[in-house]
């Protein structure tokens, strides 16, 4: 294996910038002193996604996710940790000479490996479109004669497989790759002691991840063989999803984001030439149907998708189907139908780039009234047609999240169709009802649920206020342990002081406080960063979620003149207050457990033993509770 060394590590966390990171896959959108957006990690319509650029952090306040710049590409790359602190180099332009170890010439992990080789097939094809007379003399005229100019060529880095069998296998295994990744990527095919490349004599359309890293390819033949299939396309693998990738995504991240729109097409000509023809937020469902981890690919950018059709009846209506996932995610959908015998790349071509913008700003509709129309006009003198039109649109319509967008389509529907809206209400009430699921009976679980275990969640349920006070101490030593008190003391070592002889139930926060008190003796003020950016991610992971506020305090208190303490300036107050409340729920959990002990205690010394003491907890319960203004009664 090799090891970045720990100054590099330094400067590549220190320069990620969480906004800019994060920035790179949702659309943050300033509430306070923060950042907030959907959470890229679950599916949900109100933003619980909170980004702290003061801190450098990011939280869900639904699922629980948290972390740095760092734990956040680990986490939506599904990448570990050297691979993500490579990803933050890459972005951040930081050189990495990473420490060998004799590890370094074993095989690495079969991800990594595919990633390598994906990249490697797609340098290999790019320079046989460029440099060989295969690529130069068929290729490259094919992209040209379609239009594509080199800078758009370069950017998308397309390339051509030779007509040989096994041209890329060959190659490969000469550079020392192992056949049976050549085989996990599906770039070559073994039968028996047979082995050739699945791409031959095809123009060659690599696929990038959102990273900008190769996952698969799409080649298409120039042949006019009827046994030869138009398109071959790189088979499932470790890295390759179909059903969540979208062609195109990683060039057109940034202009979707920044535009606030999606464009969708079918191909990866259609998204060529668009792109080419400064429509750059483009992509391409590349002739799949559209999958809900696509649609949830595009939400991270915009909530506004406009689909380009075919002019292509039959294409048509095997796509509206799938549109409706667009709905039911919560987003707006806007549809162009070109006319017929066009598709977007024909018609840029066609007509150019200023027209084409045009005709798709004017004709471009809201996807209920598109299909509306379409079903309208199909059933126009049929009765029976047209009942299956209303109650297939009111299907669509009840997909829709908002009920004021549901609400206004319906209207538009009952106008189209010329049918009272009462009728489609009553209509759709009966749909929802038919759909609503029925209460299932209580089941044990077979098996746990695959959720990121919580502290909440290794605590009883009726002992959840000793939970609260546990995490009340942590907050302020994770929050405050790089401030001193007024009186210029360090607060990180006077709160320790306190904590000596209270044991920690929880285990993670056992952990944290042994940490703190190992990392006090080194020095008594401590960044949060240094806890951060902790190696252990159970350490980093609870530090994180404790450095997060789900509520900021307004700036309009101090606009209108109302003054609101902070906790920074009654620190003491609030350390002394945490820690007495701990040790008040302590005592209560003792006096339970001794009351426990007392119901089954045969032994007479052992009773009188066991009294005395719960009367000793019980004197210090009415002590503390006076201490902090609370009276106990009993």
């Amino acid at each position: 294996m090799s090891r970045i060394p720990q100054e590099t590590v330094d400067q590549i966390i220190q320069q990620a910038d969480i906004v800019e990171v994060v920035g790179d896959f949702v659309t943050l959108k300033k509430k306070g002193q923060n950042m907030w957006a959907p959470c890229p990690f679950h599916h949900e319509k109100s933003p619980s996604f909170s980004v702290s650029p003061a801190k450098g952090i990011y939280k869900c306040f639904g699922c629980g996710k948290a972390g740095n710049s760092l734990q956040f590409i680990m986490d939506i790359e599904g990448i570990g940790y050297v691979d993500a602190l490579k990803y933050l180099a890459r972005k951040y332009a930081i050189a990495i000479e990473e420490e060998v170890t004799p590890e370094l010439t074993q095989a690495q992990s079969e991800k990594e490996s595919q990633y390598i080789l994906s990249n490697f097939a797609k340098d290999y094809f790019h320079d046989i479109l460029l440099n060989h007379e295969q690529g130069k003399s068929i290729g490259l005229p094919y992209f040209k004669d379609r239009g594509l100019a080199m800078p758009t060529i370069q950017r998308f880095e397309l390339g051509y497989s030779l007509e040989a069998w096994d041209g890329l296998t060959a190659k490969a295994l000469a550079q020392g790759f192992q056949l049976e990744f050549l085989e996990s990527t599906g770039l070559t095919i073994r039968k028996e002691d047979k082995k050739y490349d699945r791409f031959r004599a095809r123009v060659m359309f690599p696929i990038h991840n959102l990273s900008g890293r190769v996952v698969g390819f799409g080649g298409r033949t120039l042949k006019s063989n009827d046994k030869t299939p138009k398109y071959v396309n790189s088979p499932e693998s470790e890295i390759y999803h179909k059903s969540d990738v979208l062609y195109g995504m990683y060039q057109a991240k940034q202009a979707i984001r920044s535009q606030d729109l999606c464009y969708l097409v079918e191909g990866y000509l259609d998204v060529l030439s668009l792109s080419q023809g400064g429509i750059e937020n483009v992509v391409a469902s590349s002739g799949t149907s559209l999958t809900e981890g696509q649609i949830k690919l595009i939400g991270r950018y915009t909530k506004n998708i406009t689909v380009l059709y075919d002019g292509d009846a039959a294409g048509i209506k095997a796509s509206l189907r799938g549109i409706d996932l667009i709905l039911e995610g919560g987003l707006n959908v806007n549809v162009v139908l070109f006319p017929d015998k066009e598709d977007p790349d024909s018609y840029i071509r066609k007509v150019g780039d200023t027209a084409f913008k045009k005709y798709i700003d004017t004709n471009a509709k809201d996807f209920i009234s598109f299909k509306t129309e379409l079903l309208s006009q199909e059933a126009e003198h049929n009765p029976v047609k047209k009942a299956e039109a209303i109650r297939e649109i009111i299907s669509s319509i009840s997909k829709i999240p908002d009920s004021i967008k549901r609400a206004v389509f319906l209207q538009r529907c009952s106008v189209i169709f010329g049918i009272e809206e009462q009728v489609l209400l009553t209509e759709y009430n009966k749909l929802m009802k038919q759909e609503r699921p029925k209460p299932a009976s209580p089941t044990i679980p077979t098996t746990e649920p695959e959720l990121t275990p919580q502290p909440e969640d290794e605590v009883a349920a009726d002992d959840a206020i000793l939970l609260h006070h546990e995490r009340e101490v942590l907050r302020l030593l994770v929050n405050y342990s790089a401030h001193q008190l007024p009186e210029g003391e360090p607060f990180l070592p006077y709160l320790l002081a306190q904590l000596e002889d209270i044991d920690f139930k929880i285990p993670i926060h056992a952990r944290l406080i042994t940490l703190f008190q190992e990392v006090v003796k080194q020095s008594s003020l401590v960044s949060p960063d240094y806890f951060i950016n902790y190696p252990d991610g159970e350490i980093r992971q609870e530090a994180i979620s404790l450095l997060t506020d789900k509520f900021e305090l307004s700036e309009n208190w101090e606009t209108h003149q109302i003054f609101v303490p902070r906790e920074t300036d009654m620190l003491q107050f609030a350390a002394d207050t945490a820690v007495l409340r701990l040790k008040w729920r302590n005592v209560q959990q003792m006096i339970k457990e001794n009351a426990e002990l007392l119901k089954t205690e045969k032994d007479f010394p052992e009773i009188m033993k066991i009294m005395t003491l719960i009367k000793t907890l019980q004197q210090y319960e009415v002590e503390i509770g006076a201490q902090l203004g609370v009276v106990v009664v009993r």
